[in-house]
């Protein structure tokens, strides 16, 4: 296997984990948790919240409050992918040394 395609191959898996991560995160830190963050949650005073590391998404609440932040976004969305490049650098070094 090429360097550029273990690079890329490391790339997915990194990105991957770190979607499943915000998927999880959405679902652990909202009150009723995954169907609150789609709409589709049942609770009286449910909150949504998304976002991992940081929160960038927050609505609900018995006195409803609707916060997006869109810079606090593009940094998750960098720190994202300066993971999935830091996995894709991983799998080249390793594929660098196993040959």
């Amino acid at each position: 296997m090429t360097a550029s395609r273990s690079f890329l191959k490391g790339f997915l898996i990194g990105l991957s984990i770190f979607i499943l991560a915000n998927i999880l995160a959405a679902h652990l830190l909202s009150d009723c948790g995954l169907p609150a963050v789609l709409g589709m949650g049942f609770c009286a005073d449910d909150i949504a919240r998304a976002g991992f590391p940081l929160i960038f998404f927050e609505e609900g609440g018995f006195a409803f409050r609707s916060i997006f932040n869109p810079p606090i976004l593009l940094l998750d969305i960098f720190i994202g992918l300066g993971f999935a490049a830091l996995c894709g650098f991983i799998a080249q070094r390793n594929e660098k040394r196993n040959q």
